[in-house]
């Protein structure tokens, strides 16, 4: 907190006691506009140092308020919210969160003021294609209205060992399956015990695979899963096939992925985009191999995974204070602040032109590939699906990957994980 904030604080306890001092030259503002969140480390440090810089330059005469709360205290809070009409002016909740809060009334819609005639408030034609797609998408419930937005986020990326893959002649990274495939065959050698690539079941990531490999889990259009899809059989053939003739293995963790994929023994590994730096960091302690990176491999010509991001949301107070909120998070969102956001979390920006205002970080040895990637990455990413259940959805199907693996019937137990997953589709697993 900067020392002009903390003065003002100062002055309004201050004044709360009728004791006012004649040192405060400079007067408490007309609004203060509590924003609650549950970051920590650098995310923590990175979101204070934002407001920290929106409470010494804005004209707004308004000052934000941060306060960490532990994820399962503010999540009680907001539910009780509802009735205690307790809430902040802001909160940075998970989407399956905001999914079940704007099904309890407790969020602001926050079309009316994107779509405002207003141009302080409104995303204008600029903004609007500049904004990459996913921040005017994740917040939208399948009826089209916005609850939420993000202001970064995490998505998986193909980490590749670049050596080895010009020792195999492969000049690129792998675009699509079919060449994925060929490269995984030329690189698997049991004698030698190296592999392809590590296979997480237990990761919710693993939908992002089943998407990737052209077997989405779930259809917008009609709002219903699809787990026991011919594509999604499909998939899993080639998996199990992966799995047999040893181009994969099975992981259990990032921690074994990491260490494998450092160690030369697997050719690729599948990585959150803000765990980059950590895997370079191994690679340089160990192999010291040249690194390249990529989008997943996909069946068409548009590969994507999804992102995962919290979601700013305005829970209902006074229209005014709802306004003030969203002009804040606006501000979050402008180049410079969603530049500065993604150079200290490894998150993807919210806008194409924070590309260019991202400064080098020194501790991150993939700065040019990852500004390459996240150029071409970034427009692609797409959102989960904004429901309360997504959560108890990935637990359903990671237990069903689970069991074809270790060998029941494939359709059969797809079916029985698309019944229990679409009837948790609204309940409440944010917890889990």
């Amino acid at each position: 907190m900067s020392s002009a904030v903390k003065r003002r604080l100062a002055c309004m306890l201050a004044m709360i006691g009728a004791l006012a001092l004649p040192a405060c030259a400079d007067p408490w503002p007309r609004r203060v506009i509590v924003a609650w969140h549950t970051l920590s480390e650098a995310r923590e440090r990175a979101l204070l140092q934002l407001v920290d810089r929106w409470n010494q330059t804005n004209d707004e005469g308004v000052i934000v308020i941060a306060e960490r709360r532990e994820p399962a205290a503010q999540h009680r809070a907001l539910l009780a919210g509802a009735t205690t009409g307790l809430l902040p002016d802001l909160a940075l909740v998970l989407p399956e969160e905001a999914a079940l809060y704007a099904r309890r009334a407790l969020l602001s819609p926050l079309d009316l003021y994107a779509d405002s005639d207003d141009p302080t408030v409104n995303w204008d034609a600029g903004d609007r294609a500049d904004l990459f797609p996913f921040v005017q998408q994740a917040g939208r419930t399948p009826q089209g209205q916005l609850l939420g937005v993000p202001f970064g986020g995490v998505t998986q990326v193909l980490l590749g060992n670049r050596d080895w893959l010009n020792s195999l002649g492969q000049a690129d990274m792998p675009t699509n399956w079919e060449a994925f495939d060929k490269v995984c065959e030329d690189a698997t050698d049991r004698i030698l015990g190296t592999a392809c690539y590590g296979f997480n079941p237990n990761d919710g990531s693993a939908i992002d695979w089943l998407y990737a490999r052209g077997a989405p889990i779930y259809d917008p259009a009609t709002t219903q899963l699809q787990i026991p899809s011919s594509a999604t059989v499909s998939a899993l053939t080639s998996l199990l096939d992966d799995l047999q003739s040893g181009q994969a293995y099975l992981i259990i963790s990032t921690e074994r992925s990491r260490d494998d994929f450092a160690a030369a023994r697997v050719l690729f590994a599948f990585v959150s985009t803000d765990q980059l730096g950590d895997f370079a960091r191994a690679v340089q302690a160990r192999a010291n191999f040249e690194l390249d990176v990529g989008t997943l491999p996909a069946m068409t010509n548009t590969p994507a995974a999804s992102i995962r991001a919290p979601l700013w949301v305005v829970p209902k107070r006074t229209r005014d204070r709802q306004r003030v909120a969203w002009k804040f998070l606006r501000w979050l969102l402008e180049p410079q602040q969603t530049a500065y956001w993604a150079t200290e979390t490894g998150e993807i920006p919210a806008r194409l032109s924070a590309l260019a205002l991202m400064r080098p970080n020194p501790e991150q040895p993939l700065d040019a590939l990852r500004a390459k990637l996240l150029q071409r990455g970034a427009a692609l990413a797409r959102p989960v699906p904004l429901f309360s259940g997504w959560p108890c959805v990935q637990a359903e199907l990671s237990g069903a990957l689970r069991r074809i693996i270790e060998g029941q019937p494939l359709e059969d137990t797809l079916l029985v994980a698309q019944t229990q997953a679409q009837n948790l589709l609204d309940a409440d697993c944010t917890l889990r």
